[in-house]
């Protein structure tokens, strides 16, 4: 399936939606919105999968006060995930640029009418990394990629030659933080654990390279080269990742929002085996009403598509295994 797929529906007035994660168990989605050159400030919003043409309520910033929470006017959010911690509870982790680069921890409750926040508890990030994906670990710790030394002018031309910038982050209740990628990467994006908790598969988005590699101990390490920048990484109920990415250059991608103009570019999703690396194009997209996704998520029968432009999640049609 390579050629270009429309999207049959959108999810409505989701800002600039970067990531997006599902509770498990629950219809509820979470969506990332980072601040915009175009407009809107940093958000947390959610969405009923149940009822997905339902406007998206507001996770955080929100009338209810949290405990720790961070300010709402300098809130950035990046990439995200979760942890179930009990029935109708999870742990939400943040990547936040606001305000000193950190992981902000949310503690949810799901009721009736939607999750709601009840404390926040925050984790500065190591000194010269801007951070982007997470996933929890099994020690309740949290493994989280760098992209690039915020300090460094050059990181954009880095970008474009495939070099180093960055690279992959555990941290653990006990031993705080290490550095844990088997070499530095270029663009370090997004991130999972394999279910075990053995392996971790980080996209290497500026050399257009998907790693796996074992999270401590001894273990294989895998990659495999695509033809797209690969973003977010997801996963789904049949036990393959999805993988979005933007077809396009990382100076286009970092250019085209920054200057304040729409940014409508092709994109891949895939599904990748967590064993092998073995890939399968899903949807390839992009057109002016939606373009430069950024993760994916299976929702039922659709792929539902996030992006770092525009204001709404595309939602498409998840074709048949052949």
């Amino acid at each position: 399936m390579d050629h270009a797929t429309p999207p049959y529906a959108f999810v409505e007035n989701v800002p600039h939606p970067e990531d997006l994660v599902r509770l498990d168990g629950t219809a509820w989605i979470v969506v990332s919105s980072m601040p915009s050159p175009r407009g809107g400030g940093g958000r947390l919003s959610v969405v009923d999968a149940e009822h997905p043409d339902r406007p998206p309520f507001a996770l955080f910033p929100s009338a209810d006060m949290l405990t720790g929470a961070p300010v709402a006017g300098t809130f950035s959010p990046h990439g995200i995930n979760t942890r179930a911690t009990g029935p109708g509870a999870f742990e939400l982790y943040v990547v936040d640029h606001g305000a000193g680069e950190a992981v902000d921890i949310f503690d949810l409750a799901v009721t009736p009418s939607g999750p709601r926040g009840r404390a926040v508890r925050r984790v500065a990030m190591p000194p010269g990394t801007w951070g982007n994906g997470i996933a929890p670990t099994p020690e309740g710790g949290f493994v989280v990629t760098s992209m690039f030394d915020p300090g460094d002018p050059d990181f954009l031309a880095k970008f474009e030659a495939g070099t180093p910038t960055g690279g992959v982050w555990h941290w653990s209740p006990e031993g705080g933080w290490a550095s844990i990628a088997p070499r530095p990467l270029s663009g370090a994006n997004g991130i999972e654990l394999t279910r075990d908790g053995r392996f971790v598969i980080v996209s290497e988005w500026a050399t257009r390279r998907l790693w796996r590699f074992p999270l401590m101990g001894e273990g294989g390490i895998t990659a495999v080269d695509l033809d797209f920048l690969p973003d977010n990484l997801r996963w789904g109920s049949d036990g393959r990742l999805l993988l979005a990415g933007q077809n396009a250059t990382p100076r286009a991608v970092f250019g085209c929002e920054a200057a304040g103009r729409p940014c409508p570019m092709a994109f891949t999703v895939m599904e990748v085996d967590p064993e092998t690396l073995a890939t399968r194009v899903v949807v390839r997209g992009g057109d002016s009403r939606f373009g430069g996704a950024t993760g994916a998520l299976g929702v039922g029968g659709e792929v539902w598509v996030a992006s770092f432009t525009g204001q709404r999640v595309a939602r498409y049609l998840r074709p048949g295994r052949p």
